[in-house]
């Protein structure tokens, strides 16, 4: 059979096309890593690893929380809008889908209507400047009662997505939910947990026992799931977004190596940590970033909750040896997310059962 002639010349044509679109210079293109879990998927874009696919950030601007914060001459609503300017600026351009939302807006809001959701940043691909500009709408004075119930009832009418959603909700542990007609907050967020693939990351001002529960047993839904003081929000804003991601040229210290299926530390790695511990007490302005990990074997839920522990038995050996405070130490933990190393050998589950340290300042 005959070959076309006009077929050569197109292979020619699509060859040169190909090879000369330009590399971005000193760049490696972005690609994503195969991993067994959806929200393992990660994204490199040069330094920085993508460790959630979406993000929702739920405001609190009610009567409640229209109160001074400490001595900073700020109510706990304006309080919350530094968090956010200075959380979503410590921020990369990685490629999330991210929403901003209040809990309330002041106009009734029925679930499945038209108007049920009055977002300033209305879920979308994440743009830094845009979303920056969005946080500046958001409202200083008060809008409403404490509305908990609500901001967890849209929640299910903007989940579904694809890969692993991170949800940052303030609250103070308030609100008014109307028996009969709306679910209790616990009952809500257990619901949404069961359904989809969530975590929540809860900023909590909650000022009595009650509240302070309902809030606990809010992030204890799954093992992903955490409550963070309002301080330690306040004091470091560029680590309450910083679970979305990693950047892999932070400097830190080795990593904390851990034995299978364990969460003690080993005695060979005291000598790392005594060194971590005295500079963090010679120098009270440093704080320390403690990511968990593990190697591949076993579900995603049983990893998740066990990289948790290994971050938390670092933190432990800090404040019981050297009196670190918790709020000095930020935790993350992600499963078998992110491998060092192949996971088809022991010696590379070993370098993957692990905790790294990142070491920070005032203002990094």
């Amino acid at each position: 059979m005959k070959n076309h002639p006009i077929l050569p010349l197109f292979l020619a044509i699509l060859f040169l096309l190909l090879t000369s679109i330009p590399a971005e210079s000193g760049k490696p293109a972005p690609q994503f890593k195969p991993t067994s879990g959806t929200y393992l998927r990660t994204l490199e874009q040069g330094r920085y690893l993508r460790m959630a696919d979406n993000f929702f950030v739920f405001y609190d601007p009610t009567t409640t929380m229209d109160v001074p914060y400490k001595t900073t001459g700020l109510t706990r609503i304006e309080a919350q809008k530094e968090i956010l300017r200075a959380s979503n600026a410590s921020l990369p351009q990685l490629p999330w889908q991210a929403g901003l939302y209040p809990h309330w807006k002041g106009e009734l809001w029925l679930p499945g209507s038209p108007f049920a959701f009055k977002p300033y940043y209305r879920l979308q691909n994440y743009q830094k400047e845009d979303f920056a500009a969005a946080i500046e709408q958001l409202p200083t004075t008060p809008q409403s009662p404490p509305m908990l119930q609500t901001g967890l009832m849209k929640l299910e009418h903007l989940l579904g997505l694809a890969g692993r959603t991170e949800i940052f909700m303030f609250s103070d542990g308030k609100h008014m939910t109307e028996p009969g007609l709306e679910p209790q907050p616990l009952d809500e967020a257990r619901m949404l947990a069961s359904k989809y693939d969530i975590c929540f990351n809860i900023v909590s001002s909650a000022t009595d026992a009650k509240a302070r529960k309902l809030l606990d047993d809010i992030a204890a839904v799954n093992s992903c799931s955490q409550v963070i003081d309002f301080d330690t929000a306040y004091n470091h804003p560029e680590h309450l977004l910083g679970k979305l991601y990693l950047d892999t040229q932070a400097a830190g210290f080795n990593n904390i190596l851990f034995d299978f299926d364990k969460s003690t530390i080993r005695p060979e790695f005291a000598t790392e940590l005594d060194k971590l511990g005295r500079l963090l007490v010679a120098h009270p302005q440093l704080y320390v970033a403690l990511s968990g990990f593990c190697d591949s074997i076993g579900t995603e839920a049983y990893n998740i909750h066990l990289s948790k522990r290994r971050a938390e038995s670092v933190r432990n050996y800090l404040r019981t040896h050297f009196g670190i405070k918790s709020n000095r130490m930020l935790l993350y933990w992600y499963g078998y997310a992110n491998p060092v190393a192949a996971n088809d050998s022991e010696e590379g589950r070993q370098l993957n059962r692990r905790v790294t340290i990142v070491l920070r300042g005032q203002g990094q």
